[in-house]
């Protein structure tokens, strides 16, 4: 009768010293990841519009969700966009030639940890000639930096109606 007694005894000391080693090996393989977050140029209805000499133009850039990341260091961002023209079309403009005018906005600063969206703003000069810009933007981090660019449309019209040589914002007759 002892030998049947002491198997039992001995199954629950082996039971708990397995349970013991599982829940000590399950809580050591859990890992602290951070939400990280890319950021690319811009809005549609930011670049889908004419422009006028003497406006604001307000890039909202787009941030999206990226991938989890185990690293507690942030990876700074500088955003930066300018606007290259005046081309008297398109094919101008993707041509090659150089540049007469090009507005620049502000670097902006974030971190790839930042779900908040950044803008860029240019000022356009109330003397900017009419015709099609190339805004080129790019995103810079850690030493490397990636880009774009797309086609604005200046008009000829100053957007308070104050003709480009006056500079002194009165309506036109």
């Amino acid at each position: 009768m002892r030998a049947v007694i002491r198997r039992p005894a001995y199954c629950l000391l082996y039971l708990g010293a397995m349970l013991l080693t599982a829940s000590c090996g399950a809580a050591s393989t859990s890992a602290v990841t951070y939400a990280t977050y890319s950021v690319t140029c811009c809005q549609s209805s930011d670049i889908d519009q004419l422009y006028h000499p003497g406006e604001t133009l307000v890039l909202h850039w787009i941030v999206s969700p990226g991938p989890p990341t185990s690293s507690h260091a942030p990876t700074r961002l500088t955003l930066s966009a300018s606007l290259d023209g005046a081309f008297g079309s398109v094919a101008d403009l993707k041509g090659g030639s150089p540049a007469a005018d090009t507005p620049r906005a502000a670097s902006v600063t974030t971190t790839d940890r930042s779900p908040t969206v950044p803008n860029s703003v240019i000022q356009l000069p109330a003397d900017l000639a009419p015709g099609y810009y190339n805004l080129v933007f790019k995103i810079a981090a850690a030493g490397n930096s990636f880009g774009g660019a797309s086609v604005i449309q200046i008009t000829g019209q100053p957007a308070n109606g104050a003709s480009p040589q006056s500079g002194l914002g009165q309506k036109s007759p």
